[in-house]
């Protein structure tokens, strides 16, 4: 009889930087709390082990913050005994989210201990002043040595871009990919930038515009979106090289880039990934597909069994009740 597919995310949420226009769940990586952290996910992972006789793990995806590096040692342990714990498909994909500058040797052998075989670079863009517009960690140049440490690594390599970025040009935008393309990237993702309110980005450009737009941004999404927007627009009167560019030139932009992309061989396989043939996102492509998925960590959302459920964003009631996955669950709600 054959197995269902299932999906796996398992959500670290360590980053060594909370880039400015960020509002996801990061925490400064202290040993201390890495430790804490990769045993809570021992517990929760291998306490709905055993339960899922009929599915088979496809495709696992290690994102959240930047697992790489963060946590090397005890993810390679952690994902070599996810076979003892489920049913692991044998060409089963896994992917692990890096930074650029922040791949080691002992990186690439927590990805053999853990049968790594794909790394997804959280890569956004290469122009200097854009990466420095988003408080980012590192120089866009720390890729090279991440290049170098590779080598031969037969990993595939995934480049995440963010697209609108302030003071981003379609010229620059298409320097941060022939550079991708340059360092390996045998498959692309691109997400447009949305200023998110509360971020320090957000307020940032919301600060020029008084406290009106300020209390939007805390009280509405819709007009939280509308003002920053705004206020980005205004802001780039003062200083173009902050502009944030309307979503008509990103729209244009996006489609000479499906152009010179199509020219390199790569394909838009799903809205806003590109790959070469034979390198599609299995995780990607079956989530699209409304596979079933089961998520790990802080903050992680499951969508299994006709449920969607999320957990705890708290991690000190996530690192005390792990092994007791119904306690840390804050949100449950049918898929309709």
């Amino acid at each position: 009889m054959d197995k269902r597919n299932l999906l796996l995310y398992i959500d670290i949420p360590f980053c060594p930087v909370h880039c400015k226009h960020c509002g996801k769940i990061a925490c400064a990586p202290s040993s201390d709390l890495r430790y804490a952290y990769a045993l809570a996910l021992r517990k929760e992972i291998a306490a709905s082990a055993g339960s899922l006789p009929d599915y088979e793990i496809s495709a696992v995806y290690i994102g959240g913050g930047i697992p790489g590096h963060m946590m090397d040692e005890d993810l390679g342990e952690l994902l070599k005994d996810l076979s003892s714990w489920y049913n692991i498909a044998p060409d089963a994909e896994i992917t692990l989210k890096v930074h650029p500058g922040m791949v080691s040797v002992e990186t690439l052998n927590a990805c053999r201990r853990g049968h790594v075989t794909r790394l997804s670079m959280e890569y956004v863009t290469h122009n200097s002043f854009e990466h420095e517009m988003l408080g980012r960690f590192l120089s866009p140049s720390a890729m090279d040595i991440t290049h170098m440490i590779l080598g031969g690594s037969r990993l595939d390599l995934s480049f995440d871009i963010i697209a609108g970025l302030p003071g981003q040009t379609r010229t620059s935008l298409l320097e941060s990919i022939k550079k991708a393309l340059s360092y390996g990237a045998s498959h692309l993702s691109f997400y447009p930038f949305v200023l998110t309110p509360g971020t320090e980005l957000a307020e940032e450009y919301t600060a020029k515009q008084g406290s009106a737009a300020v209390k939007k941004l805390e009280t509405d999404d819709t007009q939280a979106k509308d003002a920053a927007d705004h206020s980005g627009h205004s802001l780039s009167r003062e200083n173009p090289r902050k502009r944030i560019p309307d979503p008509e030139e990103v729209t244009a932009w996006l489609a000479d880039v499906k152009d010179y992309l199509t020219s390199q061989d790569f394909t838009e396989y799903l809205p806003g990934r590109f790959a070469l043939p034979g390198k599609e996102c299995r995780y990607f492509m079956l989530e699209s597909g409304g596979c079933e998925l089961l998520a790990f960590g802080l903050g992680a959302e499951s969508a299994f069994d006709g449920v969607r459920s999320k957990n705890t964003a708290s991690l000190k009631k996530y690192l005390q009740y792990s092994d007791q996955p119904e306690k840390i669950i804050c949100h449950m709600e049918p898929i309709i």
